[in-house]
């Protein structure tokens, strides 16, 4: 069912009150539900662009110069790279979470990345992929060498045990699963170790030298 409401057009012709960008931000954001309601178009309907257009000015007005800006998110992007959010997350299921699910399992896979990387394994025979599954699944992602498959989730059974592995045989898993805490996806010294201990050296000898 689609109907029309005065109220994006009121807020866009008199825009009294929306001098801060929280204000300005929660009337745009109020204007698309409406305009939507409408069956109409956000990209040509006069009073979204208004209301897009006293955002802009209302952040011309009160935040820093452009460079000043960019240097900010650079450094907030940094701080994000430095606390990576996989460890805040692990622990809970992310199934009906799809944000929480997307950034754990992408920073589980760039973990995944350079740990394949230190221990040594070459990048031609070593695949990340991540199996988002359902809605209500927590999802896995997993690197598979060769020899070696190691498999991340946010949540497990087992308490410290995110983290399985085994050696594989002509690349299919074989042998005696491991488990290991998330934690360890991010220390990659202590995962090495562990992998030295547990099923002996894979890829290049930095695994031994690492032990």
């Amino acid at each position: 069912m689609f109907y029309d409401t005065l109220y994006r057009h009121n807020q866009a012709l008199s825009p009294a009150g929306l001098e801060s960008v929280p204000n300005a931000l929660h009337a745009l954001n109020a204007a698309v539900d409406d305009c939507r309601r409408a069956g109409k178009s956000i990209a040509v309907d006069a009073s979204i662009l208004l209301l897009i257009r006293n955002l802009a000015d209302v952040a011309e007005r009160t935040a820093p110069s452009i460079s000043e800006l960019r240097l900010q998110c650079r450094l907030d992007r940094s701080a994000v790279e430095a606390s990576p959010a996989l460890l805040d997350i692990a622990g809970n299921s992310v199934g009906g979470d799809y944000p929480a699910k997307r950034t754990f399992h992408y920073q589980a896979r760039r973990a995944l990345a350079r740990l394949a990387e230190v221990i040594g394994l070459d990048p031609d025979d070593a695949r990340i992929n991540t199996a988002m599954s359902r809605d209500d699944d927590d999802g896995t992602s997993e690197l598979r060498h060769v020899d070696l498959s190691i498999r991340v989730v946010p949540r497990s059974f087992l308490p410290d045990s995110e983290i399985t592995f085994n050696r594989c045989r002509n690349g299919e898993p074989a042998g005696q699963v491991h488990r290991a805490p998330i934690a360890e996806l991010l220390d990659t010294a202590a995962f090495q170790r562990r992998l030295t201990a547990t099923i002996g050296d894979i890829g290049a000898p930095l695994l031994a030298a690492a032990a």
